[in-house]
């Protein structure tokens, strides 16, 4: 039965060699992989029978961590110990094979309310989750009252314990890479977007003197900017620390692909989960841009045809890498997928290379959740698919980078803390260039600017339209993140 798998996969052609090509998996935390060393060397091993270069390994699930030097708690999970660094023992041991590491984050999701609360009393969510009382409650919330499962977007204290977590581990581990999942408002039915938090900053900002009706053009608008503010702040501290390192995110891509612009504005990503990640990629706050493709080939080829083609026109400056699902498919399904995702466009476009859900789940699921065909007979299909080892593509933007960035934060002296969000701030050049751009601070006070030609630029920072203070001019090197950070007096 293997081997008949393996030769329809063969048979039906290989890609042409590469020798440069993301061949990746998702390896997430509900299997095994990563959780003692014996795993990891399986993993490794079975990376390296499919000439697969990256992982993107699970590191944080609900609120916990399957890595030591982090801000939260060790993961509640039997089969990992918490003495057992996963993350840093699996970057060791893949770099000596060549093979890239991605510390992936589960972003807004917190403890399901569906289990027990968490045993251990110090997680976030004892502190900050659904039992907490007033500011302190930094979960979404449903028009109806309904507390969710996941923090809040709009809540401030929520975004900058995220964006804390998860730079953290940039400066203290050899990782090639940042990746977000769940990096937006919930699809849940009830609308969980309404923390008290999030609705009072709204009215504020907009000069409302009532809550926004759920369609609301600007409430909508806001609610992207909140997951955009995230992303871009994630993505300046963390190549502040180390420019090398590369952040991605997984995309929602459900339904069939739009045809043009317009029609990504009608997509599930962008008018329900708030998730902009077109607008990601344009502004360069991404470096690989992983959109989930999840369909089975056998009903929904189609849709996964228009989501490819949508998606190699418009990598801008950066890169797109489709993420496939293995999980729902027969063998030879997937590697026909794989094959049409990486093939030219009608316009020649091409993408990095391809992520595979999941390094555990390889085929079509039997009902207790498992592969109908061994995972090994996917390993060696996707290898002679690949036809050989290929190197991790350069980003010449990392490597070779020609503009810079500039970032920073707003916070205020003796008045209250609201008074930085939502200021505005103009940069200019400095120099007589003809150059100017302009963002408002998020919730945090953080604001950020990215791809910068190299120059000396002034910033200013507003409130309607009114001058509050200008900075001293600041220069922007190539590959760098400037800072230009302001401290406020009411």
């Amino acid at each position: 039965m293997a081997a008949r798998w393996l030769a329809a996969a063969v048979l039906a052609a290989t890609v042409p060699a590469a020798a440069q090509h993301y061949r990746a998996f998702w390896a997430d935390a509900f299997h095994d992989g990563f959780k003692n060393e014996a795993q990891v060397e399986q993993m490794l091993a079975d990376a390296a029978t499919a000439h697969a270069n990256a992982i993107f390994v699970q590191v944080r699930r609900r609120g916990d961590s399957y890595y030591l030097d982090t801000l939260e708690v060790p993961a509640q999970d039997t089969a990992y110990s918490p003495r057992f660094d996963g993350l840093r023992y699996l970057i060791e041991r893949a770099h000596g094979r060549g093979i890239e590491v991605h510390a992936w984050f589960v972003v807004y999701p917190l403890w399901p309310d569906t289990i027990a609360p968490p045993l251990n009393p110090e997680p976030i969510w004892h502190k900050h989750g659904p039992r907490a009382a007033g500011e302190d409650m930094w979960m979404a919330v449903s028009r109806a009252g309904v507390i969710g499962s996941s923090f809040d977007p709009g809540h401030p204290g929520a975004q900058q314990y995220l964006a804390d977590v998860i730079t953290g581990p940039v400066a203290k581990y050899d990782l090639d890479g940042i990746h977000l999942d769940y990096i937006r408002y919930s699809e849940d039915p009830g609308d969980f977007a309404w923390n008290p938090k999030s609705v009072e900053r709204f009215v504020r900002l907009e000069n409302r003197s009532e809550p926004p009706a759920p369609n609301d053009p600007a409430w909508l608008e806001f609610r992207r900017r909140q997951v955009t503010q995230l992303v871009r702040e994630i993505y300046l501290r963390t190549i502040e620390t180390k420019p090398s390192v590369k952040v991605s995110a997984a995309l929602i891509s459900w339904g069939n692909g739009p045809l043009n612009d317009a029609g990504w504005r009608s997509t599930d990503a962008y008018r329900t989960v708030s998730q902009d990640w077109r607008s990601w990629i344009e502004e360069g706050i991404l470096d690989l841009a992983m959109p989930m493709h999840y369909f089975r080939d056998a009903s929904n080829a189609a849709f996964l045809d228009r989501w490819l083609n949508f998606a190699k026109d418009r990598q801008f400056n950066r890169r797109y890498l489709p993420g496939l699902a293995p999980y729902l498919n027969p063998i030879p399904d997937s590697m026909a997928q794989i094959r049409r995702a990486l093939a030219p466009n009608a316009t020649g476009n091409t993408p990095l290379g391809v992520c595979l859900y999941s390094y555990a789940s390889t085929n079509t699921l039997d009902a207790a959740g498992n592969p109908l065909i061994p995972n090994r007979d996917f390993y060696q299909a996707a290898g002679e698919l690949f036809r050989g080892p290929a190197a991790v593509p350069e980003l010449p933007w990392k490597t070779n980078p020609e503009t810079g960035h500039l970032a920073g934060r707003v916070t205020v002296d003796e008045g209250p803390a609201w008074l930085s969000d939502g200021v505005e701030v103009e940069i200019s050049s400095d120099t007589g260039r003809e150059f100017a751009r302009a963002t408002a601070t998020s919730g945090t006070g953080f604001f950020g600017f990215v791809d910068l030609p190299p120059d000396r630029y002034q910033v200013r920072f507003l409130r309607g339209g009114e001058l509050m203070y200008r900075a001293v001019p600041v220069g922007v090197e190539a590959g760098r993140v400037a800072r230009s950070d302001a401290r406020l007096r009411q």
